[in-house]
Protein backbone atom coordinates (compact mmCIF):
# COMPACT_ATOMS: atom_id res chain seq x y z
CA UNK A 1 0.00 0.00 0.00
CA UNK A 2 2.68 2.32 1.07
CA UNK A 3 4.92 1.24 -1.76
CA UNK A 4 2.17 1.86 -4.17
CA UNK A 5 1.50 5.18 -2.63
CA UNK A 6 5.07 6.52 -2.68
CA UNK A 7 6.07 5.19 -6.00
CA UNK A 8 6.01 7.68 -8.81
CA UNK A 9 4.67 6.88 -12.15
CA UNK A 10 6.61 7.83 -15.28
CA UNK A 11 3.84 10.17 -16.28
CA UNK A 12 3.96 12.16 -13.08
CA UNK A 13 7.73 12.58 -13.25
CA UNK A 14 7.52 14.03 -16.69
CA UNK A 15 4.87 16.46 -15.57
CA UNK A 16 6.90 17.67 -12.60
CA UNK A 17 9.90 18.22 -14.75
CA UNK A 18 7.87 20.32 -17.09
CA UNK A 19 6.58 22.47 -14.26
CA UNK A 20 9.79 23.00 -12.33
CA UNK A 21 12.21 23.67 -15.23
CA UNK A 22 12.68 27.52 -15.72
CA UNK A 23 12.18 28.98 -19.16
CA UNK A 24 15.10 31.15 -20.60
CA UNK A 25 14.15 34.62 -21.99
CA UNK A 26 13.89 34.87 -25.74
CA UNK A 27 16.71 36.71 -27.51
CA UNK A 28 15.55 39.26 -30.13
CA UNK A 29 16.61 38.51 -33.59
CA UNK A 30 19.13 40.73 -35.23
CA UNK A 31 21.65 41.15 -32.35
CA UNK A 32 21.88 42.14 -28.68
CA UNK A 33 18.78 43.82 -27.25
CA UNK A 34 19.53 44.77 -23.61
CA UNK A 35 19.47 48.26 -22.10
CA UNK A 36 23.24 48.19 -21.72
CA UNK A 37 24.07 47.10 -25.19
CA UNK A 38 22.46 50.01 -27.04
CA UNK A 39 19.65 50.26 -29.56
CA UNK A 40 18.99 47.44 -31.96
CA UNK A 41 21.03 47.56 -35.13
CA UNK A 42 17.95 48.00 -37.27
CA UNK A 43 16.85 51.10 -35.25
CA UNK A 44 20.27 52.74 -35.63
CA UNK A 45 20.23 52.14 -39.33
CA UNK A 46 16.81 53.77 -39.57
CA UNK A 47 18.04 56.98 -37.87
CA UNK A 48 21.12 57.22 -40.10
CA UNK A 49 19.09 57.30 -43.31
CA UNK A 50 18.67 60.92 -44.73
CA UNK A 51 15.19 62.38 -45.25
CA UNK A 52 13.92 62.33 -48.79
CA UNK A 53 13.91 65.84 -50.48
CA UNK A 54 10.60 67.73 -50.71
CA UNK A 55 9.61 69.43 -53.97
CA UNK A 56 8.60 73.13 -53.98
CA UNK A 57 4.87 73.61 -54.56
CA UNK A 58 4.11 75.10 -57.97
CA UNK A 59 2.13 77.98 -56.45
CA UNK A 60 4.99 79.15 -54.21
CA UNK A 61 7.37 81.84 -55.59
CA UNK A 62 11.04 80.99 -55.57
CA UNK A 63 11.87 83.77 -53.10
CA UNK A 64 9.85 82.02 -50.41
CA UNK A 65 11.57 78.61 -50.86
CA UNK A 66 14.85 78.10 -49.03
CA UNK A 67 16.71 74.97 -48.03
CA UNK A 68 13.94 72.72 -49.35
CA UNK A 69 11.29 74.31 -47.16
CA UNK A 70 8.96 77.32 -47.04
CA UNK A 71 10.58 80.49 -45.68
CA UNK A 72 7.77 81.57 -43.37
CA UNK A 73 9.52 84.73 -42.17
CA UNK A 74 9.95 86.10 -45.71
CA UNK A 75 6.33 85.28 -46.51
CA UNK A 76 5.18 87.22 -43.43
CA UNK A 77 7.23 90.27 -44.39
CA UNK A 78 5.95 90.15 -47.96
CA UNK A 79 2.36 89.92 -46.80
CA UNK A 80 2.82 92.91 -44.47
CA UNK A 81 4.28 95.00 -47.32
CA UNK A 82 1.42 94.02 -49.59
CA UNK A 83 -1.11 95.08 -46.99
CA UNK A 84 0.50 98.52 -46.70
CA UNK A 85 0.60 98.97 -50.49
CA UNK A 86 -3.03 97.99 -50.90
CA UNK A 87 -3.98 100.38 -48.13
CA UNK A 88 -2.25 103.28 -49.89
CA UNK A 89 -3.84 102.45 -53.24
CA UNK A 90 -7.25 102.24 -51.66
CA UNK A 91 -6.89 105.84 -50.44
CA UNK A 92 -5.38 107.22 -53.69
CA UNK A 93 -7.17 108.94 -56.57
CA UNK A 94 -6.57 107.35 -60.00
CA UNK A 95 -5.24 109.46 -62.86
CA UNK A 96 -8.12 110.08 -65.29
CA UNK A 97 -8.15 108.78 -68.85
CA UNK A 98 -10.51 108.98 -71.82
CA UNK A 99 -12.94 106.63 -70.07
CA UNK A 100 -13.09 108.58 -66.82
CA UNK A 101 -16.36 110.17 -65.76
CA UNK A 102 -16.64 113.92 -65.09
CA UNK A 103 -16.91 113.09 -61.40
CA UNK A 104 -13.65 111.13 -61.47
CA UNK A 105 -11.88 113.96 -63.31
CA UNK A 106 -13.20 116.49 -60.79
CA UNK A 107 -12.04 114.34 -57.86
CA UNK A 108 -8.56 114.03 -59.35
CA UNK A 109 -8.28 117.76 -60.00
CA UNK A 110 -9.40 118.56 -56.49
CA UNK A 111 -6.87 116.12 -55.03
CA UNK A 112 -3.88 117.70 -56.82
CA UNK A 113 -4.97 121.34 -56.56
CA UNK A 114 -6.38 122.09 -60.02
CA UNK A 115 -9.08 124.83 -59.99
CA UNK A 116 -12.62 123.95 -61.02
CA UNK A 117 -12.32 126.24 -64.07
CA UNK A 118 -9.62 128.22 -65.92
CA UNK A 119 -10.83 131.35 -64.14
CA UNK A 120 -9.63 129.82 -60.88
CA UNK A 121 -6.00 130.43 -61.81
CA UNK A 122 -4.59 133.64 -60.34
CA UNK A 123 -1.70 134.29 -62.68
CA UNK A 124 -1.11 138.04 -62.65
CA UNK A 125 1.36 139.02 -59.92
CA UNK A 126 0.87 142.05 -57.73
CA UNK A 127 3.91 143.67 -59.31
CA UNK A 128 5.29 143.02 -62.78
CA UNK A 129 9.03 142.88 -63.41
CA UNK A 130 10.47 146.10 -64.79
CA UNK A 131 9.98 146.49 -68.53
CA UNK A 132 7.38 143.70 -68.79
CA UNK A 133 3.80 144.36 -69.89
CA UNK A 134 0.80 142.16 -69.02
CA UNK A 135 -1.53 140.77 -71.71
CA UNK A 136 -4.87 139.48 -70.42
CA UNK A 137 -5.59 137.54 -73.61
CA UNK A 138 -2.32 135.63 -73.36
CA UNK A 139 -2.91 134.91 -69.67
CA UNK A 140 -6.42 133.63 -70.42
CA UNK A 141 -5.12 131.22 -73.05
CA UNK A 142 -2.41 130.01 -70.67
CA UNK A 143 -5.03 129.31 -67.98
CA UNK A 144 -7.18 127.34 -70.42
CA UNK A 145 -4.25 125.15 -71.43
CA UNK A 146 -3.24 124.63 -67.80
CA UNK A 147 -6.76 123.52 -66.86
CA UNK A 148 -7.00 121.22 -69.88
CA UNK A 149 -3.82 119.42 -68.87
CA UNK A 150 -4.58 119.34 -65.11
CA UNK A 151 -1.76 121.63 -64.00
CA UNK A 152 -2.12 122.55 -60.30
CA UNK A 153 -2.68 126.22 -59.52
CA UNK A 154 0.50 126.50 -57.45
CA UNK A 155 2.61 125.01 -60.24
CA UNK A 156 1.05 127.30 -62.85
CA UNK A 157 1.73 130.38 -60.72
CA UNK A 158 5.38 129.37 -60.47
CA UNK A 159 5.56 128.81 -64.22
CA UNK A 160 4.04 132.23 -64.92
CA UNK A 161 6.46 133.87 -62.50
CA UNK A 162 9.35 132.14 -64.26
CA UNK A 163 8.08 133.28 -67.69
CA UNK A 164 7.75 136.91 -66.56
CA UNK A 165 11.25 136.86 -65.09
CA UNK A 166 12.53 135.34 -68.32
CA UNK A 167 10.83 138.10 -70.33
CA UNK A 168 12.40 140.73 -68.06
CA UNK A 169 15.84 139.24 -68.59
CA UNK A 170 15.29 139.20 -72.35
CA UNK A 171 14.22 142.84 -72.27
CA UNK A 172 17.28 143.76 -70.26
CA UNK A 173 19.50 141.90 -72.68
CA UNK A 174 17.84 143.62 -75.64
CA UNK A 175 18.14 147.03 -73.97
CA UNK A 176 21.79 146.41 -73.21
CA UNK A 177 22.42 145.39 -76.80
CA UNK A 178 20.64 148.50 -78.12
CA UNK A 179 22.62 150.71 -75.76
CA UNK A 180 25.84 149.15 -77.00
CA UNK A 181 24.73 149.80 -80.59
CA UNK A 182 23.84 153.39 -79.72
CA UNK A 183 27.22 154.03 -78.15
CA UNK A 184 28.92 152.55 -81.18
CA UNK A 185 26.67 154.61 -83.50
CA UNK A 186 27.34 157.85 -81.60
CA UNK A 187 31.06 157.22 -81.84
CA UNK A 188 30.75 156.73 -85.62
CA UNK A 189 28.67 159.90 -86.07
CA UNK A 190 31.10 161.82 -83.88
CA UNK A 191 33.95 160.64 -86.07
CA UNK A 192 32.16 161.74 -89.26
CA UNK A 193 30.55 165.04 -88.13
CA UNK A 194 32.76 166.11 -85.26
CA UNK A 195 31.43 169.19 -83.50
CA UNK A 196 28.54 169.44 -85.95
CA UNK A 197 27.04 166.11 -84.83
CA UNK A 198 24.16 167.66 -82.78
CA UNK A 199 23.23 169.84 -85.77
CA UNK A 200 23.27 166.89 -88.18
CA UNK A 201 21.19 164.72 -85.84
CA UNK A 202 18.57 167.47 -85.55
CA UNK A 203 18.51 167.77 -89.34
CA UNK A 204 17.97 164.01 -89.67
CA UNK A 205 15.18 164.13 -87.08
CA UNK A 206 13.36 166.90 -88.97
CA UNK A 207 13.68 164.91 -92.21
CA UNK A 208 12.27 161.81 -90.57
CA UNK A 209 9.26 163.65 -89.17
CA UNK A 210 8.69 165.31 -92.54
CA UNK A 211 8.63 161.87 -94.17
CA UNK A 212 6.22 160.58 -91.53
CA UNK A 213 8.76 158.31 -89.91
CA UNK A 214 8.98 157.99 -86.13
CA UNK A 215 12.43 159.24 -85.04
CA UNK A 216 12.37 156.68 -82.19
CA UNK A 217 12.16 153.85 -84.71
CA UNK A 218 14.79 151.15 -84.22
CA UNK A 219 16.07 151.79 -87.74
CA UNK A 220 17.79 154.94 -86.54
CA UNK A 221 20.04 152.91 -84.24
CA UNK A 222 22.15 152.23 -87.31
CA UNK A 223 24.52 155.18 -87.97
CA UNK A 224 24.49 154.38 -91.70
CA UNK A 225 20.73 155.09 -91.78
CA UNK A 226 21.23 158.39 -89.95
CA UNK A 227 23.97 159.44 -92.37
CA UNK A 228 21.71 158.60 -95.34
CA UNK A 229 18.87 160.69 -93.90
CA UNK A 230 21.25 163.59 -93.25
CA UNK A 231 22.51 163.39 -96.83
CA UNK A 232 18.96 163.50 -98.21
CA UNK A 233 17.93 166.31 -95.86
CA UNK A 234 20.85 168.44 -97.00
CA UNK A 235 19.57 168.20 -100.57
CA UNK A 236 16.20 169.65 -99.54
CA UNK A 237 15.52 173.30 -98.97
CA UNK A 238 15.08 174.15 -95.32
CA UNK A 239 11.53 175.38 -95.84
CA UNK A 240 10.46 171.92 -96.97
CA UNK A 241 11.43 170.37 -93.65
CA UNK A 242 9.18 170.44 -90.63
CA UNK A 243 10.48 172.82 -88.05
CA UNK A 244 12.30 171.43 -85.05
CA UNK A 245 9.46 172.31 -82.68
CA UNK A 246 6.96 170.22 -84.68
CA UNK A 247 6.57 166.51 -84.06
CA UNK A 248 4.58 165.22 -86.99
CA UNK A 249 1.72 164.27 -84.70
CA UNK A 250 -0.78 163.51 -87.44
CA UNK A 251 1.61 161.23 -89.33
CA UNK A 252 2.52 159.31 -86.16
CA UNK A 253 -1.13 158.72 -85.31
CA UNK A 254 -1.78 157.67 -88.90
CA UNK A 255 1.04 155.11 -88.78
CA UNK A 256 -0.32 153.68 -85.55
CA UNK A 257 -3.80 153.30 -87.00
CA UNK A 258 -2.35 151.80 -90.16
CA UNK A 259 -0.70 149.06 -88.09
CA UNK A 260 -3.99 148.42 -86.31
CA UNK A 261 -6.25 148.31 -89.37
CA UNK A 262 -4.26 147.79 -92.60
CA UNK A 263 -3.89 144.07 -93.34
CA UNK A 264 -1.08 144.87 -95.77
CA UNK A 265 1.00 146.46 -93.06
CA UNK A 266 3.80 144.01 -92.04
CA UNK A 267 3.03 144.69 -88.36
CA UNK A 268 -0.74 144.21 -88.68
CA UNK A 269 -0.82 140.48 -87.98
CA UNK A 270 1.63 140.75 -85.13
CA UNK A 271 -0.54 143.42 -83.57
CA UNK A 272 -3.69 141.31 -84.01
CA UNK A 273 -1.90 138.32 -82.44
CA UNK A 274 -1.13 140.39 -79.37
CA UNK A 275 2.64 140.56 -79.86
CA UNK A 276 3.80 142.51 -76.81
CA UNK A 277 6.48 144.53 -78.61
CA UNK A 278 4.16 145.57 -81.46
CA UNK A 279 1.31 146.45 -79.11
CA UNK A 280 3.69 148.52 -76.99
CA UNK A 281 4.98 150.31 -80.09
CA UNK A 282 1.46 151.25 -81.18
CA UNK A 283 0.63 152.38 -77.65
CA UNK A 284 3.68 154.64 -77.53
CA UNK A 285 2.86 156.11 -80.94
CA UNK A 286 -0.69 156.90 -79.91
CA UNK A 287 0.47 158.37 -76.61
CA UNK A 288 3.01 160.56 -78.39
CA UNK A 289 0.36 161.86 -80.79
CA UNK A 290 -2.27 162.44 -78.13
Amino acid sequence: MSDATTASTPTDSATDAAVSTPTAPATPTGGEGTLLSGAPANATDAQAQPAEPVDKPDWLPEKYWRNDKIDVESMAKGFNGLEQLLGKKANSVPVPNEKSTPEEVAAYRKAIGVPESPEGYKLKPEQLPQGVTWDDSVAKRAAELAHKHNIPAAAMSELMKFDLERAALMNQAAASMIETQLESGRAELQRVYGDKMPEKIELARRAAVTAGVDPSSQGFVDPQVVKAIVSLAEKLSDDRLIEGNQTGISSTRARARDIMTNESNPLYQRYQDGDAETVDQVRRMLTMSA
